[in-house]
C-alpha cells in the first residue's frame, strides 16, 4: 500500500510539474480570449449578415475589440506615472488638449498634416513592435529599417491606384503625387532591409537553436501582407491582429492593473460602436462611408500623436517594455 502511495505521489508530481511549465499569465489568457472573440464575433456577423463583406467585418470586429481598447490602457500608464487621482485628471486633459491642434490644422493643411501624421505613426509602430531581446545595437538598427516603412511605403508601390483612392477619402485635397517615388525609393530600401534581417534571424537562428526565437519572422511576414492585400485590409490586418495585440499584451504584462475585471470596460463599452457602424454600411453611400472614414482618420490620427509620445515616454523610463 505504501509502495502504491509513493508511486501515486510521484505520478502526481510529475503531472503537477507538467501543468507548471505550460501556465501562461493572467492578461496573455485576456488578451488570447479577446482575439478569439473577434473572430467569433466575425463569424456570426458573417452568417447573420452574408451580404456585408467578411473582411469588412473583420475589420470592424478588430478595431472595436483591439484598436480602440490598445489606446484607452493608456489611462493605465498615466494612472502608474501620476499616482494620485488629480494627477490624472490633469494628464488626462494634457492627453486630450495635446491632440486638439491636429483636429483644427488638419482642414487648413491636410497634405501636410497627413505627412505629419504618417510619420510620427511609422516610428510609434516600429517603436512598438520591435522584439524586445538582446539583438546587439546594429541588428537593432536593421529591424528598425526593415520595419519603418512597410505600413505605408509599400502600398504605394504595390498598390498605388487603391491608396491614392484611400488617401483622397481621407482628404479630397491630400495631393501626394509628387512624392510617390520618394515612397517607392524607402519601400524597396525597407524591402532589403527585410531580407538582410530575414537572413541575419536564420543565421543566429541555427548558431543558437535551444534560444531560438523565431519572431525575427514578423518583419518579413508584415511585409508580405503589404505587398499582396488591399491596402485598406493589410493595414486593418496589421493594426489589429499584430500591433494592437502585442501592445495591449505588452501594456497588461509591465502596468500594475488591480484586476481583470477593471479592464472589462474597456473591451465591452466600444460594443456601442458595433450596431453603428454596420448600420451606415447599410447605407450603401458612398459619400456618407467617405465622410465617416474622414471623421474616424482625422480624430485617431489626432489621438495617436499623445499616444506615441506617452508610449515612447513610458519606455523610455522601462515602465512598458
Amino acid at each position: 500500500m505504501d509502495h502504491f502511495l509513493l508511486k501515486l505521489k510521484k505520478s502526481s508530481l510529475l503531472v503537477n510539474s507538467l501543468f507548471d511549465s505550460y501556465k501562461i499569465a493572467i492578461w496573455t489568457k485576456i488578451a488570447t480570449s479577446v482575439a478569439v472573440l473577434v473572430f467569433a464575433t466575425t463569424i456570426s456577423l458573417s452568417f447573420f449578415f452574408p451580404a456585408l463583406d467578411f473582411r469588412l467585418n473583420l475589420l470592424i470586429t478588430g478595431l472595436v475589440f483591439l484598436g480602440m481598447p490598445h489606446g484607452a490602457l493608456d489611462v493605465y500608464l498615466l494612472r502608474q506615472m501620476l499616482q494620485t487621482k488629480q494627477r490624472v485628471l490633469i494628464g488626462l486633459l494634457i492627453y486630450i488638449g495635446f491632440s486638439l491642434p491636429i483636429l483644427f490644422v488638419w482642414p487648413l493643411y491636410p497634405t501636410a498634416c497627413f505627412l505629419f501624421f504618417m510619420t510620427y505613426s511609422l516610428f510609434h509602430f516600429t517603436d512598438s513592435d520591435m522584439q524586445d531581446s538582446n539583438s546587439p545595437l546594429k541588428l537593432k538598427v536593421i529591424e528598425f529599417l526593415a520595419r519603418v516603412s512597410l505600413p505605408f511605403c509599400l502600398p504605394f508601390m504595390f498598390h498605388e491606384s487603391e491608396t491614392l483612392k484611400l488617401v483622397s477619402w481621407i482628404h479630397p485635397d491630400v495631393n501626394l503625387m509628387k512624392l510617390n517615388s520618394v515612397f517607392v525609393f524607402l519601400g524597396s530600401l525597407s524591402l532589403v532591409f527585410v531580407l538582410i534581417h530575414t537572413v541575419l534571424g536564420f543565421i543566429r537562428f541555427f548558431k543558437n537553436f535551444k534560444e531560438a526565437d523565431i519572431t525575427f519572422f514578423e518583419p518579413l511576414v508584415v511585409a508580405i501582407l503589404f505587398i499582396f492585400i488591399n491596402p485598406l485590409y493589410a493595414f486593418g490586418i496589421y493594426f489589429c491582429f499584430i500591433h494592437s495585440i502585442k501592445h495591449v499584451v505588452n501594456v497588461l504584462m509591465s502596468v500594475k492593473i488591480p484586476s481583470p475585471v477593471t479592464i472589462l470596460p474597456y473591451w465591452l463599452v466600444p460594443l456601442a460602436g458595433i450596431p453603428i457602424l454596420f448600420y451606415l454600411n447599410s447605407l450603401n453611400q458612398e459619400i456618407l462611408g467617405q465622410r465617416v472614414f474622414q471623421y474616424i482618420i482625422v480624430v485617431l490620427s489626432s489621438l495617436a500623436l499623445p499616444h506615441s509620445v506617452l508610449i515612447r515616454y513610458g519606455k523610455s523610463k522601462l515602465m512598458i517594455k
